[in-house]
């Protein structure tokens, strides 16, 4: 399961800088709420590693925070539950279950990997 959620974090992070385009995605598909709520709680997630992982390889910066707080607005502005938040989502038991595959996933990407991602939410224009 490791290897699937490594190219997850990495598409999810590094490639899909489209990522605030992330609805589009669901759009020409069809897949029921509950599944694209499972996607968007993996994005979220995802995101969340980077929230606690980046300050300790790029330093604490302002500018990272307002992007991924973007990313996971937007994220969460697709989400069934209109009231969720990243605190609220936090007691949901499989966004736990998402976020410890998530961090595990995110031990396993390179230092420079890493540092890649951090950098491109920094330096996202959104």
């Amino acid at each position: 399961a490791a290897m699937r959620h490594l190219s997850t974090f990495i598409r999810v992070l590094g490639v899909s800088f489209s990522l605030l385009t992330a609805p589009a995605i669901f759009a020409n598909t069809t897949v029921s709420a509950k599944e694209a709520d499972a996607l968007i709680k993996d994005d979220i997630a995802n995101a969340q590693v980077l929230i606690e992982m980046c300050p300790s390889i790029i330093g604490k910066n302002a500018k990272f925070d307002e992007n991924i707080k973007k990313m996971v607005g937007s994220y969460l502005s697709t989400y069934s539950d209109k009231s969720a938040s990243l605190e609220s989502l936090q007691k949901d038991g499989e966004f736990q279950s998402l976020l410890k595959d998530a961090r595990e996933a995110a031990k396993e990407v390179e230092k420079a990997e890493q540092k890649s991602v951090c950098d491109d939410v920094l330096n996202f224009e959104g």
